[in-house]
């Protein structure tokens, strides 16, 4: 009996984080001309509370809702495939591989766990946008979108190092 509260417990977390996640990329947050994914680090702490498999859903989700965002449609316009595969694909690998680490490192200590988890979700996120860039469109605005999202990057990784382990603590989910 007791298991079944816990997939019941898993459940409404990873509905809540989903819901979050969709509500929060159609909220645009922007830092000068920057726009913020604050997705990521609901992505992150959902992976941490619910494990690996529900980090790949809310990445998959959040890759999910980008592709109806106003900016990803010059993108689908260009090159609908490889738009799609890079979209969905960053934000199910950045999941998949913030909820591996996370459990890799949570017996040492789960706030260092989150954090870790965060720095590999916004670095994974970042890189397979920037590999689909170079693959899937031109060179030279690869290059020029590589650079505007490098500096993107900064920003959220700061950010989520920030956000994600403040919002861990809050949730305060006790593990055992």
């Amino acid at each position: 009996m007791r298991n079944s509260k816990f997939d019941v417990k898993r459940m409404v977390y990873l509905a809540l984080f989903t819901a979050l996640v969709v509500v929060l990329q159609f909220i645009p947050i922007r830092f000068g001309t920057f726009e913020l994914a604050l997705s990521v680090p609901v992505i992150v702490v959902g992976a941490a509370v619910c494990g690996i498999g529900a980090g790949a859903w809310l990445g998959f989700v959040f890759g999910f809702v980008v592709l109806f965002l106003p900016g990803t449609s010059a993108f689908l316009s260009f090159n609908l495939v490889g738009t799609i595969l890079t979209v969905i694909l960053k934000g199910a690998f950045a999941g998949t591989l913030a909820g591996v680490v996370y459990k890799l490192l949570e017996w040492k200590n789960r706030y260092i766990a989150v954090v870790v988890a965060a720095v590999v979700a916004t670095f994974v996120n970042t890189l397979v946008f920037i590999i689909g860039s170079l693959i899937f469109f031109e060179s030279d605005i690869a290059t020029v979108i590589s650079i505007f999202v490098s500096v993107n990057f900064l920003i959220e990784l700061v950010l989520n190092m920030v956000l994600v382990p403040t919002v861990y603590r809050i949730i305060n989910i006790k593990k055992g």
